[in-house]
């Protein structure tokens, strides 16, 4: 962008992306084959691999693009509704076709920190004219604990590099280095982006630039002018995103009675106040402190807030050097109200719900707002402490120590070595072989079920040859959850009744086969031999023909 030509030399620029990009490669994939092996931990991952593969397929099949009947037959599911990244399967259709989903998925996660990374280097950049302290802020950003938490597991929420991205078009636009024209062409384009990667992201950046604008024209009385000059931007872009983002929300208001999420999930998955000085797991400094973080609320990949205290220290430093500024203010408000955000509706305080009420609160009477995880605002702390931390690091008083102690920042918030597994794949899932053994397109359902196991990848691997009855794309759909048996399913657990609800279930879905491969419950394997249905063992897999009613 024309402010960034001005201030510094843009192979200045690239060099830095190469730098992150050479660091998140030694970091995520450390020498690990990129065809033979799978980024990440948990069954989350299968996810992005089904839809890497199904978005080509279903556009050459002239398939139906906003709802799929390949899982939870014979509902379906809305893809809308789902974490679907058609924007980063359809960029990346090419790659998948010529080495495969697995490795479109891998060098996605490998490239997500870094573009994450330099694009808030170009922020701070923009801010400070300082590319040392700028480094450091882009690789408090792109390396975050927000970031690597999800890196492991969430591809939608950890490509966010539309975020600073947009940020930038902020600052070029306030800056006047971008004509309305170009500004609102540049923030359409990344809106829509972000829209069609994660729909979650692109709520919450209107939530949480909305709190942004505001702290901004609150404190920055000299660019009242210019902020209300931004605001009728981004009046003049909704149009362009809405039409953009048009099918895809035709689509969700039309299936919204899908969707039916856990009420508790908001009040699970939110940052613990313990979270922002005690490292998780994933840190690599983290392991003296898992008795204390194993019991801090939400799973490991929603522990992301962890600043640690040198980071905390910088920031208090800042507040105390530039609070008094508008400027410093207004970021030390946007740190503080992003952080409370993130603490959810109450407090979680080492892993015990506290009574102290939080102004989050309010947003769980909104609609889709109220469905938002709290832990997941940390990726807009984030990207506030990293332009502080550049801030402050650029000032000219004891320059070197600052830039000392930042690089110490960025030390704490170091990584484990990132998860890799091979590859689960079986004989009769591939492409093919299962037809031609049940038939063309049968319906099956796999244990383990959803969750659990890795039922989207087989189905990916087989290339789309059968439906299944269940399957894991997200939560099972509003109305699959009547049904008792899916619970257990899901939860893979069995109450005394399993075995009749189980059949049940089948029977209403019309499922044909039950598959059972490696890893499935023992008691649900028991359960369903007790309907004595016929059984055969094929290349390690058990099928179990269903019986009419």
């Amino acid at each position: 962008m024309q402010g960034l030509k001005k201030r510094g030399s843009w192979n200045g620029h690239f060099v830095a992306l190469a730098a992150y990009f050479i660091y998140s490669l030694v970091l995520v994939d450390h020498g690990i084959s990129l065809t033979r092996y799978l980024a990440g931990e948990g069954t989350d991952p299968y996810i992005y691999l089904w839809f890497l593969a199904w978005w080509p397929y279903a556009i050459a099949h002239h398939l139906p693009l906003l709802t799929s009947p390949l899982l939870w037959s014979p509902l379906g599911v809305s893809v809308p509704w789902l974490t679907s990244i058609p924007a980063l399967a359809l960029l990346f259709a090419p790659l998948t076709a010529i080495a495969g989903p697995v490795v479109t998925y891998n060098v996605l996660i490998i490239a997500a920190p870094a573009l994450c990374a330099w694009l808030a280097y170009l922020v701070c950049f923009r801010l400070t004219d300082d590319r040392a302290a700028s480094l450091v802020g882009g690789f408090l950003f792109g390396f975050s604990s927000y970031e690597m938490a999800q890196n492991t597991s969430a591809l939608n929420l950890s490509a966010v590099f539309c975020v600073p991205a947009l940020l930038l078009v902020v600052l070029s636009r306030l800056g006047g280095s971008l004509t309305r024209r170009r500004a609102v062409a540049f923030a359409a384009l990344l809106l829509t982006m972000q829209f069609y990667t994660s729909v979650e992201v692109f709520a919450l950046i209107f939530v949480f630039g909305g709190i942004a604008w505001m702290f901004a024209y609150l404190y920055l009385a000299a660019q009242r002018p210019a902020l209300r000059l931004l605001f009728t931007d981004a009046l003049v872009t909704a149009p362009f995103v809405i039409v953009a983002a048009g099918p895809f929300l035709v689509a969700m208001a039309r299936t919204a009675w899908q969707l039916h999420l856990p009420d508790a999930w908001p009040y699970y998955f939110t940052a613990d106040l313990l979270d922002l000085v005690i490292p998780s797991r994933e840190n690599l400094f983290g392991a003296p402190f898992l008795s204390l973080s194993r019991h801090l609320d939400g799973d490991v990949h929603e522990q992301d807030i962890y600043l640690g205290l040198p980071l905390l220290f910088l920031i208090w430093h800042f507040a105390r050097e530039q609070g008094g500024r508008p400027q410093g203010r207004l970021l030390v408000a946007c740190f503080l109200a992003f952080l409370i955000c993130s603490f959810g509706p109450r407090l979680w305080i080492a892993g015990h719900y506290s009574p102290i009420v939080l102004p989050w609160s309010l947003a769980m009477h909104l609609p889709l707002l109220h469905n938002a995880l709290p832990a997941r605002f940390a990726l807009f702390v984030a990207l506030t402490t990293a332009i502080i931390a550049a801030l402050w690091i650029a000032r000219a008083e004891r320059r070197w120590a600052r830039l000392a102690f930042g690089m110490i920042c960025c030390v704490t918030l170091l990584p484990q070595p990132h998860p890799w597994r091979a590859l689960p794949r079986m004989a009769l899932f591939a492409p093919g072989e299962i037809e031609s053994v049940l038939g063309p397109n049968p319906r099956i359902l796999i244990l383990p079920f959803a969750i659990n196991g890795p039922s989207s990848f087989w189905q990916m691997e087989n290339r789309f040859g059968f439906t299944q009855t269940g399957g894991y794309l997200g939560f099972p759909p509003a109305p699959m959850q009547k049904y008792p048996v899916v619970g257990e399913l899901f939860g893979n657990y069995v109450r005394p009744d399993f075995a009749a609800e189980f059949a049940r279930f089948c029977w209403a879905t019309g499922t044909q086969y039950v598959a059972v491969g490696p890893g499935a419950n023992p008691e649900m394997v028991a359960s369903i031999a007790a309907l004595d249905w016929p059984t055969k063992k094929i290349d390690g897999v058990m099928i179990v023909s269903v019986q009419p009613q």
